[in-house]
């Protein structure tokens, strides 16, 4: 909307209507406090953390009484409080090894509390952007992966089972 426009609107209302409760479209809050969780554990930025947190502590009186009206809020709770995993993969996604990779996680399994970084060696972009790809090299010149808790990282994989068997484990 235009500015002018937009301005009118905000100055008509009293108080501007906030939907709380997830219906088959999730709130507004409830996607915000999932996708600002999952960007804090890309960056390490706990002030995101702290954002995305209180987004949930706007509802947390009425979640507890109706908690079927809030399926997505719970899952952005779960994300805050459960163990999640931050997975970087280095590598190409042109390299059959790397897509191999990047498929082990999102196409085989299910990771709900789990965020995903894929970049090249040489995107320093992307580096810069996400610290979780930061100080993670290529092992041999091999597209590699690194399963991480909190930036704290098992030792980083190249093989698809190896990754597979750290990610099992992670789960547990």
């Amino acid at each position: 909307l235009p500015e002018r426009l937009r301005s009118l609107i905000a100055d008509a209302l009293v108080i501007r209507p906030k939907e709380l409760y997830d219906n088959a479209v999730p709130s507004g809050n409830s996607a915000a406090a999932d996708v600002i969780q999952r960007i804090a554990l890309l960056t390490g930025d706990a002030e995101l953390e702290r954002i995305g947190v209180s987004a949930i502590r706007l509802i947390r009186d009425v979640l507890g009484r109706a908690p079927s009206g809030f399926g997505h809020a719970l899952s952005a709770l779960d994300l805050s409080l459960g163990p999640t995993r931050e997975v970087a993969i280095i590598g190409s996604m042109d390299e059959p090894a790397a897509r191999a990779l990047a498929d082990e996680i999102l196409a085989v399994r299910f990771l709900p509390n789990t965020v995903v970084a894929i970049a090249a060696p040489d995107d320093q972009e992307a580096v810069e952007a996400v610290a979780l790809l930061r100080d993670r090299p290529q092992v041999d010149g091999l597209p590699t992966a690194y399963v991480c808790e909190r930036f704290a990282c098992l030792l980083p994989v190249t093989r698809t089972q190896d990754l597979a068997d750290q990610l099992l484990e992670a789960a547990r």
